[in-house]
């Protein structure tokens, strides 16, 4: 069984996972979490104090507490990635969400600075993506109204959304800014990804951007552990890290 604060901490660490809390946003009061989950301050502190240490969130004496956009240590590498299979593999997508948060939203408020929105707010496409009828990750797909309506969804379920875009727009995604990170997701995201609860997985921030730098999307997925290697090859002068 769970203690309280536990609870508490999961469901935090979920939102952000999920991108309800995007980077840089502030998330709610100790006050208003208070009344939210029905505990003591203590036991909010607590799950803070979690996020903290976890790289996740910090606080800013007299603003607030926000979502970090990276952990303490970052890369930036430009160009699009791709996700390979073995040959004789079927990939598809299952589409568990398809929503719309208006400007008014908090959902809808966090992406405006983040998206470039305007005032018609933000979609988010929660996938299932499968290999072989096995999933290998969760997505939170979040775009503009704009680029949403242009997405079919018949498409999107055999083709990855980057590919889903290219092909029906015919422009080109000229660079992903990518963070990764190693997460414990919550039970119900393991339930999902039919993993053990408490197992290790991959999270990534993904933003896509055109030639002219406008962002196309974010994308906040966590890849099966059990399932997924993250591998690049990197030209270098040289690195501090190696």
């Amino acid at each position: 069984m769970k203690l309280k604060y536990q609870t508490v901490f999961l469901d935090l660490q979920g939102k952000i996972l999920a991108g309800d809390w995007p980077q840089e946003a502030m998330i709610p009061t100790e006050t208003e979490l208070c009344n939210t989950y029905s505990v003591s301050r203590i036991t909010i502190r607590r799950a803070l104090d979690e996020l903290v240490q976890l790289g996740f969130i910090h606080r800013i004496r007299g603003k607030g507490t926000f979502v970090l956009k990276t952990k303490r240590l970052a890369e930036l590498r430009k160009g699009v990635p791709n996700t390979s299979a073995p040959k004789d593999a079927v990939l598809f997508n299952h589409i568990a969400e398809d929503v719309y948060y208006g400007p008014e939203t908090e959902i809808g408020k966090n992406f405006v600075h983040l998206l470039n929105l305007q005032a018609e707010g933000v979609v988010r496409l929660r996938l299932v993506s499968y290999m072989n009828d096995h999933p290998y990750a969760l997505m939170s797909i979040f775009l503009p109204l704009e680029v949403s309506n242009q997405i079919d969804r018949e498409t999107l379920i055999s083709k990855t959304f980057l590919e889903t875009y290219e092909a029906i727009t015919g422009q080109k995604i000229a660079t992903i800014h990518r963070s990764i990170s190693a997460v414990i997701p919550d039970d119900e995201q393991c339930d999902l990804l039919q993993t053990r609860p408490g197992s290790a997985h991959l999270w990534m921030k993904n933003v896509a951007y055109l030639d002219d730098e406008s962002p196309v999307a974010m994308n906040y997925a966590i890849y099966n552990g059990n399932v997924y290697d993250f591998v690049v090859e990197l030209e270098l002068g040289s690195s501090p890290f190696f």
